[in-house]
């Protein structure tokens, strides 16, 4: 049995695809926006560690944002008499010029951020030991300036310090100071030992990861660039830096020869007039 169903024409069939393509442009951009919502909340913008965190978030989600553009871009290209399709993506590609610049803008961010962040770990690490010695020797004193066995365990207990039972109690005041004194000894042991090895702020260790985040930001940027474009400009965001680029790489060369032949005539001029001031 023949079907009953009559062909559809290209046009029409052409229509479809570039709006189902549009259509899947439109969802990469929301998966981006609930990555982007999930690493911004909680907001803390001071914070060096949200600063890397959204910025890590932004640059490992960019490529749906960039390939969503890209399929907006083939929908109006597929079929260009289609107004929706066109207004998606003069929307998207004036929207892309604030993305390239903000890629470039992420790269002084989240180098700003990372060695913060590196500073603040080293400073919170510092203070801690400190506060650790700090209760230390308030400890010490408390042992040196007790004068029973009670006394002893009442300060320690006060400075929340080691716990005495009724056995350590029954000991000679002289015993029980030296074995507390003996368990500080090894506390402040290993105090020292994590002072050592707790690595002092390089920036130089950061590199790689700088290095990395730069890359991408400065990938990203011209990709976004190469795809984005102003209102009221035929030729993407790309381009337009490649001619203003060319133009003024030009200028200097052909401005050149002038100044150089304005100031050789000067300087003939005047080797002239001295000249021959100093020969009369």
């Amino acid at each position: 049995m023949a079907s009953t169903e009559s062909p559809r024409p290209s046009g029409a069939v052409s229509s479809a695809n570039a709006r189902g393509i549009s259509l899947a442009g439109l969802v990469l951009f929301a998966v981006y926006l609930s990555i982007l919502l999930g690493a911004l909340f909680p907001l803390k913008v001071l914070d060096p560690l949200w600063e890397l965190r959204v910025g890590t978030s932004l640059i490992n989600a960019a490529p749906f944002p960039l390939l969503g553009l890209a399929l907006l871009h083939l929908a109006s290209s597929i079929d260009p008499l289609d107004q929706l399709l066109i207004s998606r993506r003069r929307t998207a590609a004036a929207l892309s010029v604030l993305a390239a610049l903000g890629f470039l803008l992420l790269v002084p961010l989240m180098s700003f951020g990372a060695i913060q962040q590196q500073r603040l770990q080293g400073s919170s690490q510092s203070a801690q030991i400190a506060a650790a010695d700090g209760r230390i020797q308030a400890l010490r004193q408390a042992i040196a300036a007790a004068t029973s066995s009670d006394d002893l365990s009442s300060r320690l207990v006060a400075l929340k310090g080691p716990a005495l039972n009724a056995v350590d109690r029954s000991q000679p005041l002289p015993v029980l100071k030296a074995q507390v004194g003996a368990l500080l000894d090894q506390v402040a042991g290993q105090l020292a030992r994590q002072r050592q090895l707790a690595p002092p702020p390089n920036a130089w260790l950061l590199l790689p990861d700088l290095l990395r985040n730069g890359f991408a930001c400065l990938a990203l940027a011209v990709g976004f660039a190469g795809l984005a474009r102003r209102r009221q400009v035929s030729v993407s965001l790309l381009e337009e830096l490649q001619r203003w680029w060319q133009n003024s790489w030009r200028r200097p060369m052909v401005a050149r020869p002038r100044r150089w032949s304005y100031w050789s005539d000067s300087w003939l001029r005047w080797w002239q007039h001295y000249s021959g001031r100093w020969w009369r």
